[in-house]
C-alpha cells in the first residue's frame, strides 16, 4: 500500500492555484503537453519573489520532487550526471567526493564550480536546474557551465535531446532552446583534460552579498606540451544577464601562442564584442568593462604560471610586457582574497561617560528588546496567527504606471463584482482636502502614484479586486526624469537659495588659475525602510480616529488625518509603534494613513492596510540625485581665493524633503574650509519622478564628496598633494562661516593633527608610492578627509526633548518620550538614567509609545542629540520627582522604594512630571 501511495499524483486545489505533484517522470511530460507555462518549482527561491513583488499570477504549479530522474546522480566514463532537481547542497556534496577521488587534471571544472557555490542560505532549497533555466543574473552557474562544455539532457512528450548551453542559450547551429513543452532532466559534467585550463571569476558589490556585479568563465585548450591554443572560450554573466558569449575574442584567439601579443589582441576582441558591451549596467559600464577585462588578465597570468611550471615556455622567453613579468615572478595578486573580519573595542572617555552607560550594580545594560528578541518563547496555534479583529477590512491601493498622464476614466465594476470587495475609494471620496500624495485626481505625475483603492474582507480579496481595476490614460508631455530634463526645460522649485560671502566676481579676475567640473551623484533605494503597516480604527459617533502606525512624524501623521476627513485635529488619535532609529521618513506615511482613515470613515469599519514590497518600492525609499557643478580660482601655490558652486537635486513631483536636504547642501558646501570668496546655489528640479525622502545626514555625505572634488582638482592643477591643500583651508582656531557664526575649529585642528599622527600618514604614503612604482596595476594609496558635520538641527526650536515621567503608587515608573526617532539604544540610555536618578532597578522602568494624546507637540529627533536630549530631560524630570519624595523619605528612612510613592496623594504632591529640555 506505501508503494501504491508513492505513484500517485498529489493535487493540491487552492482559490487561484493548483499545486500538482506528479509521480513518474511520464506523468510529467504529460502535464507539461497539458500546461506548457505551467513552472516547475523545486526551492520557490525563484517564483516566491515573482508572486510578491511583480505580482505574477500561475494558475498550475508543477512540482517534480517526486521524479527520480531528476533527482539522479550517475558517474560514468566521460563525466558526472546530475538529476535537475537536486539541491546545490547535494551539488556541492557530490562535486566534493569528486574532487577529493579524481586526480586534478580531470576535476579542473568540478573545483570551479565547488569555488562558485558560495549562496549558504539558499542551498537547501535553490536546485541546479532551475539556477540554470531562471536566466536570472544572480546565478553565476550558467558562464561556468557554458565555458566546461557541459551538456543538458531534454525531454517532452514527443522527444528527447542533448544540447550544451550554447545550444539552448543562443540558439547555436539551430538547435532551437527550451520549449515550453520541454523539461530539463539532467546535467552532464565532463571530466577535464590536462591540456585543459579553466578559472570562474566574480565580483560582488559588498562582502556577504550573494548576486555577483560581474561573473566569467574561462577555458582555454591548448596543444600537449606547447603554448599553442587549440580553443578559447570566454563566457560572462551577472549584472544585467545570466550568460554572454564572446563569440569574436573566442574564435579569433584559436591558433594563436600563449604571449603577450595575444593577450592584447584578446582586449581588443573584447572591446569590439557587442554583446559583451550590452551587458553593462547603466550608470556601471567603465567599471564593468574594465572588470571583465581584468579577469581576462588575470586567467592569463593563471595559465602562464601553470604552464612555466610544466612547458617551462616563459623561461626561454622574454615578455614583451613588464607588467606581465612582474606578475609571471609575483604570484600575490593571482590569489583569491579572503574577508578580514575586524575587532574592536569601545573605551568610554571618563567615568561619568561610562556610568551614563550601566546599570545601578556598575555593569553595562544590554537593550532589553535584543533581550526579548533572542529568548522570548511564542506558542503559535494552528491557523491564522494574525486573525483579523470582528469587521475589520482590508486596503489594497492601484497606482500610476504613467510618468505623466491625464487620467480618462476609472472603470471599477469588475473589482466591485470581486469576491468579498466591500468598496473602491476614490479622490472624490475624500471630504477634506486630498493630498497630492492621497489620490490622483485627475492626473498622475510618477509611476506609483495612487489612483485608487479598494476595500474588501480579506487582503487577498483587496489585491484581487485592486488587479480588476482599469484605468485609462492620455499621456502628456514633457516627461522629465532626470536633472538634465530639468535643467533643459526650466522646471525647477521654489526657492532657489544662494549663499555668497566676499566679492566672489572679483576674486576670480585676481587668480593664477580657474578650473571648472561637474559630477553627477545618483541616488539609490534605502532598503532599510520597511513595508509600511497601519490600522485605521473610527471610534464614536463624531468622526474620531485611532491611527496606529509606525512613523517619525506622528504629529504630521494626525493633521493629514484631520484635514483629509474634514475634523479637528483633537478627534484624531495617533499612536506610534516603536521603531527603530535606522528608520527614515517617508512622504507617504501620513498620506497612506489619510487613505486608510477615509476608508474607515466611509465604510464605518477598520480598516487595516498592509503595503506590498512591489507597491512600497515604487511608490517610496527613493534618496535624492544630485548633480554639482563647480568653479574654482586658485593661486599658484594652491591657495583658493574664489569658489562658486551649483548643486541640482532631483526633488520629483513635490519638493516637501528635498528642500531640507538643499539647506544642509548649502551650509556644508565647503564642507569643513574656509575660502574668503565663496558662493553657493541650491536649486531643487522638478521631474515626474516620486518625491524623495530623507537619508541619514540630511545628504550630507553627497555635498562633502562634491566639495572634496574642486580640492583635488586645485591639488592636481598646483602639484600639491590633496592633504596639503586641505590642511592650507581648514578653518582656524577661531573661523567665521559663509553664514556668519564664528565657530572654534581647535578640536577640527587638534583632529586632523592627531589622525596624522597615529595613522603614521607620512610613512605610509611614502610606501605606498614606492609600491605603486614597482607593481604597475596594484595600486595604493591613503587620504585623510576633515567632516564638519552640525549636531542636531538647523532650526534651534528643534533641538528639544519632551519627556512625561508617572511613579504609580507601587513604584512603576513609565516613561512617555515625545520623540519621533528614538532607537532602542536611546530608550535603553533613558532607563538608566532613570534607574541611577531614582536609584532604582531597571525592572521598575518602562518606556511607553508615543501619542498624539499625551504630546499634542511632538519634536522631531535625529542624530545623537536626540538621544542625549531626551537623557537629560529624563534626568530632570526624575531629579524633580525625587525631590518631592525626598520629605516622605526622610521622615520613613527605613521605607522601601515601592512603599514612598504610596504617600504622595497624602502630602497634596504630584505623581508625574512634564519636561521640556532645550538645547
Amino acid at each position: 500500500m506505501a508503494e501504491d501511495q508513492k505513484r500517485r499524483t498529489l493535487v493540491l486545489q487552492g482559490d487561484k492555484s493548483t499545486w500538482v505533484t506528479p509521480s513518474c517522470l511520464p506523468e510529467l511530460l504529460q502535464l507539461k503537453s497539458l500546461y506548457p507555462l505551467a513552472p516547475l518549482v523545486v526551492g520557490n527561491t525563484l517564483i516566491g519573489p515573482q508572486i510578491e513583488m511583480v505580482g505574477s499570477f500561475y494558475p498550475v504549479i508543477i512540482s517534480p520532487a517526486r521524479v527520480p530522474e531528476l533527482s539522479i546522480v550517475n558517474y560514468a566514463a566521460k563525466g558526472i550526471t546530475i538529476g535537475a532537481a537536486c539541491s546545490l547542497t547535494l551539488v556541492k556534496s557530490i562535486l566534493s567526493e569528486a574532487v577529493s577521488q579524481l586526480p586534478e587534471d580531470k576535476n579542473k571544472i568540478f573545483r570551479v564550480l565547488l569555488q562558485q557555490l558560495n549562496r549558504e542560505q539558499m542551498r537547501n532549497e535553490a536546485s541546479i536546474g532551475g539556477s540554470i533555466l531562471s536566466g536570472s543574473a544572480a546565478w553565476e552557474l550558467n558562464p561556468i557551465l557554458a565555458a566546461g562544455n557541459c551538456t543538458f539532457n531534454l525531454a517532452s512528450k514527443d522527444r528527447r535531446r542533448q544540447v550544451t548551453l550554447r545550444q539552448l542559450l543562443f540558439d547555436e547551429n539551430g538547435m532551437g532552446g527550451l520549449s515550453p513543452e520541454e523539461i530539463l532532466i539532467s546535467i552532464n559534467v565532463p571530466f577535464s583534460r590536462k591540456s585543459e585550463f579553466v578559472s570562474a571569476f566574480r565580483q560582488v558589490q559588498r562582502w556577504g552579498t550573494s548576486g555577483p556585479s560581474i561573473v566569467a568563465a574561462m577555458k582555454a585548450v591548448l596543444k600537449e606540451g606547447t603554448d599553442l591554443i587549440l580553443a578559447f572560450s570566454i563566457y560572462y554573466g551577472g549584472s544585467e544577464s545570466a550568460c554572454v558569449f564572446a563569440k569574436t575574442a573566442s574564435e579569433q584567439l584559436a591558433g594563436r601562442r600563449w604571449d603577450d601579443a595575444m593577450l592584447d589582441e584578446a582586449c581588443r576582441f573584447f572591446l569590439e564584442e557587442d554583446s559583451v558591451l550590452d551587458l553593462a549596467t547603466a550608470g556601471m559600464a567603465d567599471f564593468e568593462k574594465t572588470l571583465a577585462i581584468s579577469f581576462l588578465f588575470k586567467f592569463y597570468l593563471q595559465v602562464a604560471q601553470e604552464l612555466k611550471q610544466t612547458v617551462n615556455f616563459l623561461q626561454n622567453s622574454t615578455p614583451e610586457n613588464q607588467n606581465t613579468k612582474y606578475y609571471a615572478q609575483n604570484n600575490k595578486s593571482l590569489k583569491d582574497q579572503t574577508q578580514m573580519i575586524a575587532n574592536g573595542f569601545h573605551m568610554s572617555q571618563d567615568e561619568v561617560q561610562r556610568h551614563l552607560h550601566e546599570s545601578m550594580n556598575g555593569h553595562g545594560t544590554v537593550q532589553q528588546s535584543r533581550v526579548l528578541q533572542t529568548i522570548e518563547e511564542e506558542e503559535i496555534e494552528d491557523g491564522d496567527d494574525d486573525t483579523p479583529m470582528e469587521g475589520e477590512l482590508f486596503l489594497a491601493l492601484v497606482t500610476s504606471n504613467r510618468h505623466h498622464a491625464k487620467i480618462i476614466s476609472i472603470h471599477k465594476e469588475d473589482a466591485l463584482k470581486a469576491r468579498g470587495v466591500v468598496d473602491v475609494i476614490t479622490a472624490a471620496d475624500v471630504p477634506g482636502i486630498n493630498d497630492i500624495n492621497m489620490f490622483a485626481n485627475d492626473k498622475v505625475q510618477y509611476v506609483g502614484q495612487v489612483v485608487c483603492a479598494v476595500v474588501a474582507d480579506t487582503q487577498t480579496h483587496a489585491d484581487q479586486g485592486a488587479s480588476r481595476i482599469r484605468i485609462y490614460y492620455e499621456d502628456l508631455e514633457p516627461v522629465l526624469l532626470s536633472i538634465q530634463d530639468a535643467i533643459k526645460n526650466d522646471s525647477f522649485f521654489a526657492p532657489v537659495r544662494t549663499l555668497e560671502h566676499g566679492n566672489v566676481d572679483e576674486a576670480f579676475k585676481s587668480v593664477d588659475h580657474i578650473l571648472e567640473g561637474e559630477e553627477y551623484i545618483g541616488g539609490s533605494d534605502d532598503h532599510r525602510i520597511g513595508s509600511q503597516t497601519l490600522r485605521v480604527i473610527p471610534r464614536g459617533e463624531d468622526n474620531e480616529m485611532e491611527v496606529i502606525l509606525s512613523t517619525r512624524d506622528p504629529l504630521s501623521v494626525q493633521a493629514t488625518v484631520a484635514s483629509a476627513i474634514n475634523v479637528p485635529s483633537d478627534f484624531v488619535m495617533c499612536n506610534m509603534e516603536c521603531g527603530d532609529s535606522s528608520e527614515v521618513e517617508s512622504p507617504y506615511t501620513a498620506s497612506l494613513a489619510a487613505i486608510g482613515a477615509v476608508a474607515a470613515l466611509k465604510t464605518g469599519h477598520l480598516v487595516h492596510s498592509v503595503l506590498k514590497q512591489r507597491e512600497d518600492s515604487s511608490m517610496s525609499k527613493h534618496l535624492p540625485r544630485f548633480l554639482g557643478k563647480y568653479k574654482v580660482g586658485c593661486m599658484n601655490d594652491g591657495r583658493i581665493l574664489a569658489l562658486d558652486v551649483t548643486y541640482y537635486c532631483n526633488a520629483g513631483c513635490i519638493s516637501d524633503h528635498s528642500l531640507k536636504v538643499l539647506a544642509m547642501s548649502l551650509l556644508s558646501s565647503q564642507n569643513a574650509y574656509s575660502i574668503p570668496n565663496a558662493r553657493c546655489s541650491v536649486i531643487a528640479c522638478r521631474t515626474n519622478l516620486p518625491p524623495k525622502i530623507l537619508s541619514h545626514g540630511y545628504c550630507f555625505p553627497l555635498s562633502g564628496m562634491l566639495a572634496e572634488l574642486w580640492v583635488d582638482a586645485v591639488a592636481g592643477r598646483c602639484g600639491l598633494s590633496p592633504e596639503k591643500v586641505r590642511h592650507m583651508h581648514l578653518h582656524k582656531q577661531t573661523s567665521q562661516t559663509s553664514f556668519k557664526p564664528h565657530i572654534n575649529a581647535t578640536n577640527l585642528l587638534k583632529c586632523w593633527d592627531e589622525c596624522v599622527k597615529k595613522s603614521s600618514l607620512p610613512a605610509r604614503t611614502t610606501e605606498a608610492k614606492e609600491s605603486n612604482q614597482v607593481c604597475p596595476w596594484l595600486k595604493k594609496g591613503f587620504s585623510i578627509i576633515p567632516v564638519m558635520f552640525p549636531v542636531g538641527f538647523i532650526a534651534d526650536f528643534l533641538n528639544q526633548a519632551y519627556v512625561l515621567v508617572h511613579i504609580y503608587k507601587d513604584g512603576w515608573v513609565l516613561i512617555t518620550p515625545a520623540g519621533n526617532e528614538l532607537g532602542e539604544e536611546t530608550r535603553t540610555k533613558m532607563m538608566q538614567v532613570a534607574s541611577q536618578e531614582l536609584r532604582i532597578p531597571l525592572s521598575y522602568i518602562q518606556i511607553s509609545e508615543t501619542s498624539t494624546t499625551i504630546a499634542s507637540d511632538t519634536s522631531v529627533t535625529a542624530t545623537s542629540f536626540g538621544a542625549t536630549a531626551h537623557a537629560l530631560a529624563v534626568q530632570n524630570a526624575c531629579q524633580i520627582l525625587l525631590h518631592r519624595l525626598q520629605a516622605i523619605i526622610n521622615l520613613n528612612p527605613d521605607a522601601t522604594w515601592r512603599d514612598c510613592p504610596r504617600c504622595l496623594p497624602a502630602q497634596s504632591l504630584s505623581f508625574s512630571n512634564w519636561l521640556l529640555q532645550e538645547s
